[in-house]
């Protein structure tokens, strides 16, 4: 759900997918030159490319060890048969369970199909129409925008799924990089207070967040969660009986993929991006998802979807779908007579990929627990590839075919035309407010260095400028010019927005912000010195104060018979959980030291679905305050009842002082961020 999906995944498949295109193309035309292309099979088994099925069984693993990728699962069908479905690797690095392909995988993005499947199902049974305008079934929903009044009253289903509504890619709650706490419908509220990215239906622009809206608005007009329609309307009827977006139902699954992230955590197996990335299903299931859609809308001789609702899901809307070829929840493309329709996924530790040929019967799935976006494209494209070449007369009389049923709905030729960079850009800039005294006052409180976080981690630092008296943002080594449009939301060239009121931006996706205090730096420096060095001296006080012991007992005998005052108990435990708690305090020292940036930002907060000794690393600064507590009541009735050693008792209640003043300063973010 990084995908969860992300439109930069989705930019490196487009490139992948032209160039494996390409070489189709040049197969399908010219691969037939004396080859007789006459009476060509008409189909194919799994014992008739056996040997690429070998070919590709010993590659895998080798490419798996290669890009460090714990576990994947493929499959490839045609329009009737599974001809491959292999599994490889483990669920995890850990557990090391073997992967099959009914091993349960995440498939983030690859879910936005499923979502414009079920609206097409709603579509079907006279529940929605796709070009009413969404406000039909959410009239109190709105949006903001700087470039039109009331635009949610012109966005519709079609430009939700293709990516046109000009939506930005994730709503202020419950995005990709947030930790659970929140609830869908939250989720989509948060929506309206978002700023569109550009006129309605005028850019392409992925978006997750309008894929969200469209599975709420099915919620809401069916009157039951979204869930459980997919779960009854898509999975259920496919025959995908492993498949789910039940959370409970995943972790109660003992065949699941654990996902693995760069992120020194186990990504969180709950998020909000239901419809947008919340499918989990099998490789062996998506078998069944790949037919049913190559045989557009069909399945084992039943039709379940009208044919021409199957091709309405499969045309670009408008033009400007048309231009970033995208139709509804899925990636389109048409050369020498036939179509490719393609989707992956990445996020949360997972990644996937799924491309079929509706003329050529063709399909196939990969899936990966890992975040490495590149290794299941190339699989996919090497494995369609190499069946293709092995039965070039068969592909090449499939391929002149198209198909007969129009679309249900037609493609909006009133539509506005793509708006350009350079016109978005001049349109922006058009809304800018004008400098005065006060605007330049107001943005020099904005300059100065933020912090993008992922699951309570850094991810990104974020430099804002003064540029000649205008602000300038760099992120990722790509610097921005900032048209300020309201007092502290200001807009780049390409649509996104940074609000500097709410620290949020939308550059990439919606994170929320912590602007650092470099000037508080030292200060934070000078506090972990001085508690460090106290921590270190509570570990090295006892085992150096037994070894003077043992000395002064070799130059003067002991009184073994000498008894030690009841208060001295206190003092004990005084000093067994001040150790405790110092080697505790240290070892949060040092990973805020090892890990980049940690020490500008709050310590990340534990979540569920995290191994027992990741969340209890996680917590423990909270354990380390409750030590602190217990060690100053112990080191205080020590001093209540009047027994000598005042001194050591008095540094215990430092220690304990210590630890308060460490352990709060780094779960704090408001000590250290303004």
């Amino acid at each position: 759900m990084q995908n969860s999906a992300n439109g930069q995944s989705y930019g490196r498949s487009i490139m992948l997918k032209k160039i494996f295109a390409l070489c189709l193309t040049v197969s399908l035309l010219y691969g037939t030159a004396g080859t007789p292309a006459s009476n060509p099979s008409s189909s194919i088994t799994s014992d008739d490319i056996a040997g690429i099925i070998e070919q590709y069984r010993q590659e895998i693993p080798q490419r798996m060890q290669q890009e460090n990728v714990p576990g994947l699962a493929i499959v490839v069908v045609d329009d009737q048969n599974i001809l491959l479905a292999e599994g490889f690797g483990y669920t995890d690095w850990g557990r090391r369970t073997p992967i099959t392909p009914d091993t349960l995988f995440s498939i983030q993005s690859m879910s936005k199909s499923f979502t414009a499947t079920a609206v097409m199902f709603a579509a079907q049974d006279g529940l929605v129409d796709l070009d009413e305008p969404i406000t039909t079934y959410l009239p109190d929903f709105h949006v903001n925008s700087i470039f039109e009044e009331h635009p949610e009253q012109k966005i519709t289903l079609r430009m939700l799924l293709s990516h046109t509504a000009g939506f930005v890619h994730e709503a202020p709650i419950g995005g990709n990089n947030d930790l659970p706490g929140h609830t869908f419908e939250e989720h989509i509220a948060s929506i309206s207070d978002t700023w569109l990215m550009s006129p309605v239906g005028t850019r392409w622009a992925y978006s997750n967040l309008g894929i969200d809206l469209a599975g709420y608005i099915l919620q809401v007009r069916l009157g039951m969660p979204f869930t459980q329609y997919v779960q009854e309307k898509v999975l259920e009827p496919l025959g995908m009986m492993n498949s789910t977006l039940d959370i409970d139902q995943v972790r109660t699954t003992a065949d699941r993929a654990i996902g693995h992230s760069p992120i020194p955590l186990r990504p969180p197996v709950e998020f909000l991006l239901i419809p947008s990335g919340g499918v989990w299903t099998t490789a062996n299931n998506m078998a069944r998802y790949l037919q049913f859609h190559i045989n557009e809308g069909a399945l084992d001789g039943t039709r379940l979807l009208r044919q021409d609702l199957a091709e309405t899901m499969y045309k670009p809307p408008n033009s400007a779908a048309l231009e970033a070829e995208y139709a509804l929840g899925i990636g389109t493309a048409d050369w020498q007579g036939t179509r490719r329709f393609q989707h992956g996924g990445g996020g949360f530790g997972f990644n996937s990929n799924m491309v079929w040929y509706p003329e050529l019967k063709l399909g196939a799935v990969v899936l990966t627990n890992a975040d490495d976006a590149s290794l299941n494209t190339q699989i996919i494209d090497d494995v369609l590839g190499s069946i293709i070449s092995a039965n070039i007369p068969l592909y090449h009389s499939r391929a002149s075919t198209l198909p007969s049923v129009q679309p249900a709905y037609v493609f909006m030729e009133n539509g506005a035309a793509p708006l350009t960079d350079t016109a978005l850009s001049n349109l922006i800039t058009s809304k800018a407010m004008p400098l005065d005294e006060a605007g330049q006052q107001r943005r020099q409180t904005y300059i100065g260095s933020y912090m993008q976080m992922r699951w309570g981690f850094p991810l990104i630092m974020i430099q804002v400028k003064d540029n000649n008296e205008a602000l300038a943002i760099t992120v990722l080594d790509q610097t921005f010019m900032l048209s300020e449009v309201q007092p502290g939301l200001f807009f780049d060239s390409q649509g996104d927005s940074y609000d500097f009121v709410h620290r949020t931006t939308t550059s990439g996706s919606n994170y929320q912000v912590f602007k650092i205090s470099p000037q508080r730096l030292p200060i934070r420096l000078i506090l972990y010195t001085i508690c460090g060095l106290i921590f270190l001296s509570i570990l090295f006080f006892q085992p150096v104060r037994a070894l003077i012991r043992k000395f002064r007992r070799k130059i003067a005998p002991v009184d073994v018979t000498t008894t030690h005052p009841p208060g001295d108990l206190f003092l004990k435990w005084s000093v067994v959980l001040a150790a405790l708690a110092s080697f505790f305090s240290l070892f949060c020292l040092a990973i805020t030291a090892f890990i980049p940036n940690l020490i500008y930002v709050p310590w990340p907060r534990p979540y569920a679905d995290l191994p027992w000794w990741q969340s209890g690393l996680l917590d423990l600064p909270f354990v380390n305050l409750l030590l602190a507590i217990v060690i100053a009541l112990l080191a205080g009735l020590g001093l209540k009842s009047s027994i000598g050693r005042h001194t050591k008792r008095f540094y215990y209640l430092i220690v304990a002082l210590a630890l308060v003043a460490f352990n709060l300063a780094i779960i704090q973010e408001q000590i250290w961020c303004e």
